[in-house]
């Protein structure tokens, strides 16, 4: 049964993980995950503001608390894969993930790290913008730069549904109709 945790706890982990206040926020995760009789992570994973769908994930990364988002990671060890990507790629109401919110605000040390520990650069959110968009659009050059430099290997793994794969079945549906005419 997931954790029932009252709005005014769970603003109080939002607010914790917002300012960095990591060892709050875990203290407070502790004292609720043992009155829950559940992990630290199925708290993390019910602590979501109700009104725009932002979790502490969101807060520590859009303002760059690198510590307390290693934490939170952390708290997902030995949990399941997917339990831990929807966390790392949970979108807020939105749709921006906390990779969004670390390109937004510039954070290249945080988004470096969520994209190692799987974060997708490739979710859009509801204006269609990826990260990387949200970096270069705020002039954070040096996220933009990085998101920008691992594009070939993404090609590369992704043959058939990557740029290049897209660009060579342009062409052979141009090369095809020329044929035709």
């Amino acid at each position: 049964m997931a954790p029932q945790l009252s709005e005014d706890e769970i603003d109080d982990l939002i607010y914790f993980a917002r300012t960095g206040e990591t060892g709050d926020l875990f203290e407070t995760v502790a004292s609720l995950a043992e009155r829950e009789k559940a992990t630290s992570a199925e708290i993390l994973i019910a602590a979501k503001d109700e009104s725009n769908k932002s979790t502490t994930l969101h807060m520590a990364t859009g303002n760059g608390h690198l510590e307390t988002v290693r934490k939170l990671v952390e708290s997902f060890e030995g949990r399941p894969k997917e339990e831990r990507q929807a966390f790392l790629d949970e979108p807020n109401e939105h749709g921006n993930t906390g990779l969004h919110w670390a390109a937004l605000g510039g954070h290249i040390d945080t988004v470096k790290y969520l994209v190692e520990q799987g974060a997708s650069p490739a979710l859009a959110n509801e204006r269609n913008y990826v990260p990387l968009d949200l970096a270069y659009f705020n002039q954070h050059e040096d996220i933009a730069n990085y998101f920008l430099s691992f594009l070939p290997s993404l090609e590369s793994k992704n043959e058939d549904s990557g740029l290049s794969g897209a660009v060579e079945k342009v062409d052979l549906e141009e090369s095809e109709k020329a044929k035709d005419s």
